[in-house]
């Protein structure tokens, strides 16, 4: 069993004080065993004069597949009455190796493989606790499946007449040898064949380096991959892990599905270290993965430049899963149709399509039928799901479009063969057509129709307008009579008979026909077109009009008399 520890960082004060030491680089420790069994055999024997062991700790139990360096390893002191005093000159070995058990008393691990990492005096602590072996040369464990081999040899003649303990963890297999003599130094270089083989090993903490600039992917959680999800667009994630010594202000996230590349995602939120208080991970959404029905797909993740620098340990960057949509989701479900305009007084069928496995359909009014009719604007909402539990949902807007709307057509004899016309309250128009009924093109356009002038010849003509959007046509008609017979000059008398007075005008206008004409018809229109005031039953030769309701401005008033039609402008001031 593994347990991480704390990060060791060296107090700065202390290097600074004591330069010659340099400053050590972080570590992280790594504790092999649990045990609390108390041991004699390794890894040393103090019973007896010397003494050469062997012990494995296996890749499984350190944890590190990406391996790393060591700078020292520490084994746990049980205790004992004597001491170390006459078992107290070490030197230790260490290496790497493929072995993960000892077969028999001549199973050593090649002294030729194993590099000395340490040698000298050992004091025994007062109180039960890990004693510090410091490698003189750091150690490079290659991971993967290799284990580490620790050797130890007690090479000074001398023995205590008690035991000497050290802290052990009980295994199936045999994970310890020993050989020892009272009289002759054991040699680690040709090691005898062994007093005893164990399956147990002494309890270690190996000391890792950590590298400054070290991020990886640690795991991809979603979607799990061990548990039944529904194929179809699924949202993936990554476990961004600080392996570094320095905070991770910023780091790029790459990442592949079934080898096709996505694009870069750059991770701008600090990440701190190991054993700190907010931790050194972070989840992040690597983006929507669309996952066909029972196919496995590959989802690979992987770091690069953190703090904007080589990543000092790429080897533990990427990570990568494999997993398969079992369930058989309700793919590209859309309602059909889409966002919709239908017209006033119609209706239309929404469908939300037919899926396999059954499906339950619940609309947003509580039925329960693939389709729903509807005539009303609205947002309506759909939520499908099948006998595999996989939900989709839809939502849509359904506008309905007015029909074109027209009040009336104005029209302003310019007392000259031409005439302005106005479209007087139209609305929801898309295309417009006039048709003067003379013969000459029609006039077309888009949107609300502007005024428009048209001179005609003598005679009687109805002017069409028509008006249309999706949803219809309206048209509207008016009737233009030139009188030839009576001329322009009669117009222009009529000009001079009918006056407007006051003008401009702020409360009352008065409108009167000098040579007791009898006015029929008054229309008053603004610039726009619209009408603002209508009389068509005057039948006088004077009337009064309160514009204390109109808005300041020049207007057409239109005046039907017996003789003829004419305009004449009305300004209104407050």
């Amino acid at each position: 069993m593994i347990f991480f520890t704390k990060k060791k960082l060296i107090n700065l004060a202390c290097a600074l004080a004591i330069p010659f030491l340099g400053i050590a680089q972080p570590t992280a420790t790594v504790t092999v065993g649990t045990g609390t069994n108390a041991n004699y055999q390794v890894p040393l024997n103090t019973f007896y004069g010397f003494s050469y062991t062997q012990q494995l700790y296996l890749a499984s139990e350190i944890n590190k597949p990406l391996g790393g360096t060591i700078t020292m390893i520490r084994f746990y002191w049980s205790g004992g009455t004597y001491g170390l005093s006459s078992s107290n000159t070490w030197t230790v070995y260490i290496g790497n190796t493929t072995k993960t058990s000892f077969a028999g008393s001549t199973d050593w691990v090649a002294p030729g493989t194993l590099s000395t990492i340490y040698t000298g005096t050992i004091t025994a602590p007062t109180t039960n606790q890990w004693i510090d072996i410091p490698l003189s040369t750091p150690f490079n464990y290659t991971g993967g499946t290799n284990s580490i081999v620790v050797g130890l040899w007690e090479n000074v003649s001398g023995y205590a007449s008690s035991l000497s303990t050290f802290r052990t963890t009980a295994t199936s297999n045999t994970r310890a040898i020993s050989t020892y003599d009272d009289y002759t130094a054991q040699s680690p270089t040709a090691p005898t064949a062994a007093n005893g083989i164990y399956s147990y090993y002494p309890n270690i903490q190996f000391e890792f380096v950590v590298p400054p600039n070290n991020a990886g992917i640690n795991a991809i959680p979603n979607p799990p991959a061990n548990t039944e999800f529904c194929s179809g667009p699924q949202e993936a994630r990554a476990t961004i892990h600080n392996f570094g010594s320095n905070i991770l202000n910023n780091v790029n996230v790459n990442w592949s599905v079934n080898g096709v590349l996505q694009p870069v995602i750059a991770y701008n939120t600090p990440i701190d270290m190991e054993n700190t208080t907010a931790g050194p991970e972070a989840t992040i959404t690597l983006g929507t993965v669309d996952f066909a029905y029972n196919t496995p797909t590959t989802i690979k993740a992987w770091t690069s430049m953190p703090n904007g620098v080589a990543d000092a340990g790429p080897a533990n960057d990427s990570n990568a899963v494999t997993i398969t949509a079992s369930l058989l989701g309700i793919n590209d479900f859309r309602i059909a149709p889409q966002d919709t305009i239908i017209c006033s007084g119609e209706s239309i069928t929404l469908d939300a399509g037919t899926h396999p496995k059954n499906p339950i359909y619940i609309w947003n009014n509580g039925s329960l039928e693939q389709t729903r009719v509807v005539s009303t604007p609205g947002t309506y909402y759909v939520k499908v799901q099948n006998s595999d539990g996989c939900v989709a949902r839809d939502t849509i807007a359904v506008t309905v479009h007015p029909d074109p709307l027209i009040n009336s057509v104005a029209i302003i004899d310019n007392a000259d063969g031409s005439f302005t016309f106005n479209a007087i309250g139209a609305q929801n128009i898309f295309n417009y057509t006039w048709n003067f009924g003379d013969g000459s093109a029609e006039v077309n356009g888009t949107g609300l129709p502007g005024q428009v002038i048209h001179s005609f010849a003598c005679g009687d003509y109805t002017v069409t307008l028509t008006l249309n959007n999706d949803c219809g046509t309206i048209v509207s008609t008016r009737e233009v009579s030139i009188d030839c017979a009576t001329g322009i000059d009669n117009i222009s008398a009529l000009q001079k008979e009918i006056s407007i007075f006051p003008n401009p005008s702020k409360a009352n206008v008065t409108i009167a026909h000098k040579a007791h004409v009898k006015m029929k018809e008054i229309s008053i229109v603004n610039l726009m077109g619209q009408s603002v005031y209508k009389n068509d039953k005057v039948n006088a030769e004077q009337i009064d009009i309160n514009t204390t309701g109109f808005a300041a401005g020049i207007y057409n008033v239109l005046i039907n008399t017996e003789k003829g039609t004419i305009t004449k402008k009305l300004e209104v001031i407050k």
